[in-house]
């Protein structure tokens, strides 16, 4: 795989995807605004970088990140870059070559200010596409047309304005606004990532990866179907989600059992989100729920941008403390769907109404993320055709996350076509993994990779 090849590919992907060399520009509080110039472009960085690592001692190690050098991989939680660099890059390119030229890893962060899932799907596609044209003819000059739309303002044309008095729905079933995350909406966007790069950075993140095989999430799905009370449609994604509810949270209650906060954690916390905080009634799973689908007569099939919105699933903490059963397991998936089914037009049209006002709508997250135990952010990629992303040389052999140094963040990804069955990817402190790897429903149905 030609490094220079993959370059020039890449640049001319941004063609398509120009927000990919914009600026970002706080322009009020908690609002944030890509600027594109043609003649002041913040290209990318793009980068090679050489491992002393033999790619079959990689394999071995069943494809683990842990192993490739600590260069190789710039978290983008938020964005890359700081105001000590001068211009925060939104994205970043990694190519990590392997000893013998035995194979690389394509390291691709990119801020998700630029785009969701989707549009990350959508331009990984366009640069593979690219680059398989060039690999077959280096001369290539004609890659087509792509119709990939990136105009922020498409959701205020199609998105339908509120009926109901603004944060009635989102003060329900959103994160409430606080001190500390007004205070963050408020920092510029430079500081803020420098500030929580420092939070992160003496703490021991790190990422465990889980196979679901196809056959137990079928059996799962199957079971909890059985056992229902209702007739009501129970999704693979309600199972999934429902799974690694249960397992975490109960993870997270033995390990909070066994060391119980003192001293300045447990003071800022009350001091934060009240005594609640301290005996919470319902374990809070935040899942990325796409809108493209949901707004009538909206056609955003092709738009690149955060049309992901968050929706709270609360699962009671006493549930969660229960053995686990086909009845417990089919109640939390349930309690998925309801809240999936909650994202209508009406709920899309406040939390949009209100991510472009000047709040501390989008901080709210990261702050409860950081301080509540008894929370997980979960995103769900296991449709997207990663491995249909030919760049010429053959698909990949494994597709999954950088380690972002947050933790409390579950992804599923599609596991290779020849394995079946999805990848579930946990970053969190290592003495909570430790625990997630030891909780008996998860160890009875996940296969532990790394």
């Amino acid at each position: 795989m030609s490094t220079e090849l993959l370059k020039r590919s890449f640049y001319k992907a941004i063609e398509d995807f120009p927000i990919f060399a914009g600026r970002l520009r706080q322009v009020k509080t908690g609002k944030l605004e890509i600027i594109v110039d043609s003649n002041d472009l913040n290209l990318p960085n793009f980068t090679e970088i050489l491992s002393n690592l033999d790619f079959t001692e990689f394999e071995a190690a069943n494809l683990n990140p842990a192993l490739l050098p600590n260069s190789a991989v710039k978290p983008t939680a938020l964005f890359t870059g700081g105001f000590q660099e001068g211009n925060i890059k939104l994205a970043d390119i990694r190519i990590v070559r392997f000893k013998n030229d035995g194979g690389v890893v394509l390291s691709v962060a990119v801020g998700h200010v630029l785009v969701d899932g989707c549009g990350f799907e959508m331009f990984m596609h366009r640069w593979a596409k690219i680059n398989n044209m060039l690999v077959a003819d280096s001369k290539a000059t004609d890659f087509g047309v792509s119709n990939v739309v990136h105009n922020r303002s498409i959701l205020q044309r199609v998105v339908p304005t509120p009926q109901e008095p603004p944060l009635s729905l989102l003060q329900k079933i959103y994160i409430p606004s606080g001190y500390l995350s007004r205070l963050v909406a408020w920092l510029s966007p430079g500081i803020r990532g420098k500030i929580v790069e420092y939070i992160h950075a003496s703490a021991v993140i790190s990422i465990s990866c889980f196979h679901l095989s196809r056959e137990k999430i079928d059996q799962l799905r199957q079971s909890a179907k059985k056992t229902s009370a209702t007739d009501k449609h129970i999704s693979e994604n309600d199972i999934l989600m429902a799974v690694i509810t249960i397992a975490y949270g109960q993870s997270i209650l033995k390990h909070k059992s066994e060391h119980a906060n003192s001293g300045l954690t447990s003071w800022l916390k009350s001091a934060i989100f009240g005594s609640s905080s301290k005996n919470p009634k319902s374990f809070a799973t935040l899942e990325a729920v796409d809108i493209r689908h949901r707004i009538p007569n909206a056609n955003l099939e092709n738009y690149s941008g955060n049309s992901a919105i968050s929706m709270m699933v609360h699962s009671p903490i006493e549930l969660l403390q229960m053995p686990v059963s086909s009845e417990i397991l089919a109640q939390v998936a349930l309690g998925v769907r309801k809240s999936t089914n909650g994202v209508t037009s009406e709920y899309i049209a406040q939390v949009v109404h209100e991510a472009e006002s000047e709040s501390d709508f989008v901080s709210r997250p990261l702050v409860h993320n950081t301080f509540v135990a008894e929370r997980l952010m979960v995103t769900n990629l296991s449709r997207f055709t990663f491995y249909t992303t030919d760049f010429g040389w053959g698909v990949p052999q494994f597709v999954g996350p950088v380690n972002a140094k947050f933790p409390k963040i579950a992804t599923f990804f599609p596991a290779h076509p020849s394995k079946g069955g999805i990848y579930i990817h946990l970053n969190d402190y290592s003495n909570i993994l430790q625990y997630m790897r030891t909780n008996s429903f998860w160890a009875g149905i996940s296969d532990f990779v790394y």
